[in-house]
């Protein structure tokens, strides 16, 4: 190293922004304490509307996958009310989001990532449907337009924050960048994550590169590591590896 609520919004989280220049997007990450604000009262109304109709999700924990559109059905829409969801790419098995409740999936409609992704549920997760064009119904009956504009922006923004962690970034700064994104979970919920699973699973990264960025960043006494698991970032992180 050298130098009456209908769901639970305590998962909630902020993110850090991004600087899109390729030059700054590494401090910009580490500097900026602005974040991407998750639009609660939108989707309260969204879920609001929708729970007196939807059908609870029978999953059976992390193994269990489902698709927003299987081949001989219609659309559906996932309603997340408690726990979490992850978002899975197949074409390189890279996990690109996890869904905290409250979380809304689906509304897009979209063929291709009913075809390219899947959802996978933690245990503890409650989730329900329903059909997508019976929430379009509901959409238009009672003007909740506006809303599902705010949270598609949202997930448009969560969803550039992921691919921007990505690009033109070495292995120690994704690292780095995943690390930080790790820390601003509940003590709760990173007791549950390897930190190692939690970057490779987001990312392209070979595991014996990450594994000697996070054994220098813990012998550098930047960050507290205990049964693989991440307790707390001590210090900032260097800008040179």
């Amino acid at each position: 190293m050298r130098n009456g609520r209908l769901f639970n919004t305590c998962d909630d989280l902020g993110y850090t922004e991004l600087t899109y220049n390729k030059h700054d997007i590494f401090i910009g990450h580490m500097n900026q304490r602005s974040s991407i604000e998750k639009p609660l009262e939108s989707i309260h109304r969204l879920m609001t509307a929708f729970v007196s109709i939807s059908n609870p999700y029978q999953h059976h924990g992390r193994n269990c996958e489902a698709r927003f559109k299987d081949k001989h059905a219609e659309f559906e829409v996932y309603l997340v009310t408690k726990g979490r969801v992850d978002i899975w790419r197949e074409a390189d098995n890279r996990l690109v989001e996890t869904a905290f409740a409250p979380s809304i999936l689906g509304l897009q409609g979209s063929a291709y990532r009913s075809q390219h992704y899947h959802l996978k549920f933690h245990t503890g997760a409650e989730v329900s449907t329903i059909p997508l064009q019976a929430a379009m119904v509901i959409i238009e009956q009672q003007s909740l337009w506006r809303d599902v504009f705010y949270y598609q922006g949202y997930l448009n923004d969560r969803q550039l924050h992921h691919e921007s962690m990505l690009i033109n970034s070495s292995t120690y700064e994704t690292v780095c960048l995943f690390l930080k994104e790790l820390s601003q979970y509940s003590d709760s919920e990173r007791a549950k994550l390897s930190v190692a699973d939690y970057i490779l699973q987001r990312s392209n990264l070979a595991r014996s590169g990450v594994m000697k960025v996070l054994a220098d960043l813990r012998f550098g006494g930047y960050i507290d590591i205990q049964h693989g698991k991440l307790i707390k970032i001590l210090n900032s992180f260097p800008r040179n590896y």
